[in-house]
């Protein structure tokens, strides 16, 4: 969904499964292989910044929303409009997901974070993200609310090739 960082469907990521160790030459692939990703390798991802996934409590139920963002520290960034939810609920518990997805290759990765999601008011830190961090809406309008999600948790998964057992491998030889 960015381009150019790594998020879902693009196949541009640097690599759809971070941190792997290339197979032993001439190792077979068997089956995906499920695997936890540690929080450095989840905050590794989120920093290639892209497109995420808001979610929140709102009046109507539970909302999900895409926004472009920018990891700053540990915090995550992004702007919307005075006038959008985002902005109406944007004090209080989130979660926001990100996902990488390469359908040809049958990999990919998601990272969910849980944390507080608040605006930033003070003047010179605005000033300091406008300088700083280049974070461009897609929307078009005046999206000029910064908010800033604190992580309180963040977990990851990835989706990568299983190798083929040495026995299974020895068999094929």
């Amino acid at each position: 969904m960015t381009p150019g960082k790594g998020s879902a469907g693009t196949g541009s990521a640097p690599s759809a499964v971070p941190d792997r160790d290339s197979p032993a030459h001439g190792a077979a692939v068997s089956e995906r292989a499920l695997r936890t990703l540690s929080p450095a390798e989840c905050f590794g991802l989120l920093e290639l910044g892209g497109i995420g996934r808001v979610g929140f409590a709102a009046a109507d139920g539970i909302m999900m929303l895409p926004v472009n963002f920018v990891v700053t520290g540990k915090a995550i960034i992004f702007r919307t409009a005075p006038d959008t939810l985002l902005a109406l609920y944007a004090a209080g518990p989130v979660s926001f997901e990100v996902d990488y997805l390469d359908q040809a290759l049958r990999e990919g990765w998601s990272v969910l974070v849980h944390g507080h999601a608040h605006k930033i008011t003070d003047e010179r830190e605005v000033k300091r993200l406008e300088d700083r961090a280049h974070l461009q809406p897609w929307a078009g309008g005046a999206r000029d609310v910064y908010v800033r999600i604190t992580p309180t948790r963040i977990s990851g998964r990835c989706i990568e090739p299983g190798w083929a057992s040495a026995p299974a491998r020895a068999a094929e030889a």
